[in-house]
C-alpha cells in the first residue's frame, strides 16, 4: 500500500489541488490514487484546508466532507 505525503509538511495527504487555467479555477479533490506525471499537489487536510485561489480565479473544493479531515497531526499532550 502507498501512502501520498504532503509536500509541505511530509504528513499522510488527504487531498490533492489542481489548477484549471483555461478557467482560473482552483480545485480541491479527494486523493484516490497517487499521482502520475506530477501532475496536481498533494496536501494534507490542514494545508488543502489553508489554501486559498490568487486573485481572480475561483476555488472548488470537491471534497467529500467525510474526508475532509483523515489525517490532522495531532498535538502532543500537554502542548496548548
Amino acid at each position: 500500500m502507498f501512502i501520498s505525503l504532503c509536500r509541505a509538511c511530509g504528513t499522510p495527504a488527504a487531498a490533492v489541488m489542481t489548477f484549471f487555467y483555461a478557467g482560473a479555477e482552483v480545485y480541491l479533490d479527494d486523493i484516490a490514487a497517487p499521482l502520475a506525471g506530477g501532475v496536481g499537489m498533494e496536501l494534507c487536510s490542514r494545508h488543502a484546508d489553508s489554501r486559498t485561489a490568487p486573485n481572480g480565479w475561483t476555488m472548488v473544493d470537491r471534497r467529500r466532507a467525510s474526508d475532509r479531515h483523515l489525517f490532522i497531526p495531532l498535538e502532543p499532550a500537554g502542548a496548548a
